[in-house]
């Protein structure tokens, strides 16, 4: 019920599939998205042997969750259909992670609730939410150690963060961002 309403009414979700549409992967959801029982305290994932985003049903139960987990999914998608990224290569999972994180996570606010931001470092704060996320996740999916993926964000991470497609906006949290992102979307073809 979650997914049908995200993807009728969240613009990130609704850029995404025709963004993913536009580059020749179109998203169908009976196919590309999964709802499954998961263990621990994920909320969802991508899986690039099967193009399939799961939707942790036992977690992610609030809308707003789960549009978050199909936002984030969907750009690990857009990057495999567009990019040709090999999940197995560390520098590309670093970077399809740098941009979720950045695409869809972390603003400044986030920054701030999250302890990423302090009165020393608030031009820096959004850059610290986007590398912790990137290296939580891959430590996550590779578990490789901390320092290594430290190594493999910092590397990769100017090029990825700079970024933004289809979004074209570091959008801020709880503003208009979003919507004018979707709304602008018909100008590369991604909307109608």
């Amino acid at each position: 019920m979650n997914v049908v309403w995200c993807v009728k009414n969240n613009p990130f979700v609704r850029l995404l599939m025709g963004a993913m549409k536009n580059s020749g992967c179109p998203i169908t959801l009976n196919r590309h998205v999964s709802c499954e029982n998961c263990k621990g305290r994920v909320n969802g994932g991508y899986d690039p042997e099967t193009n399939q985003v799961v939707v942790c049903q036992n977690t992610a139960v609030k809308s707003s969750t789960c549009c978050s987990v199909l936002a984030h999914e969907f750009i690990h998608a857009f990057d495999a259909c567009r990019a040709k990224i090999d999940f197995d290569n560390l520098e590309h999972l670093a970077c399809t992670e740098i941009r979720a994180a950045n695409l869809v996570h972390c603003s400044m606010s986030t920054a701030i609730f999250e302890g990423d931001a302090g009165f020393n470092n608030i031009k820096e704060a959004q850059k610290e939410c986007v590398k912790r996320k990137a290296i939580l996740s891959i430590i996550m999916v590779r578990q490789v150690t901390a320092e290594k993926a430290r190594k493999v964000v910092d590397k990769v991470f100017d090029r990825c963060w700079n970024d933004l497609e289809p979004i074209g906006r570091r959008c801020r949290r709880k503003s208009k961002d979003p919507e004018m992102a979707y709304h602008e979307g018909y100008l590369y073809g991604y909307t109608d």
